[in-house]
């Protein structure tokens, strides 16, 4: 008599698919709506600026130490020049072509960076991604 294992269910982790090299190039960054940003006028970088969420362990806290209502993170020359590019129109690969030619590094290196960037900023919900739908025809 033959005896089915049990079905392995998925988890979050393993259901989720690692994007080709070409479909993470296709991707289309854009920026959160609700943060704010401005360009400071002494150094031309990025100031984003960051509101603190309110919860019960922020306000505990908040009574032995003061948080500040909000946080800035300033970017660094490359990254003001990544922020600058994201517009919801100009893919990940033509930052990265543009990001290779400007710093005059290899063009995979400068897509490893972005990579490394964009997952950061994307942790953060700084910016999210779209892809252009394909259509297929039979």
């Amino acid at each position: 008599m033959k005896t089915k294992s049990p079905k392995k269910e998925k988890t979050k982790a393993q259901s989720k698919r690692t994007p080709t090299r070409a479909e993470w190039l296709a991707l289309r960054p854009l920026r959160n709506p609700k943060l704010e940003w401005h360009e400071d006028k002494d150094n031309g970088h990025i100031v984003l600026t960051i509101a603190r969420i309110s919860s019960w362990k922020t306000k505990i806290l908040g009574l032995m130490v003061p948080i500040p209502d909000e946080k800035t993170v300033v970017l660094d020359k490359i990254g003001t020049d990544v922020w600058k590019m994201i517009d919801g129109k100009t893919t990940v690969g033509q930052i990265a072509k543009e990001l290779a030619r400007s710093y005059q590094i290899e063009p995979r290196e400068a897509e490893l960076s972005l990579q490394q960037f964009f997952k950061e900023l994307g942790r953060r919900g700084y910016v999210g991604f779209w892809v252009e739908e394909t259509t297929q025809t039979s």
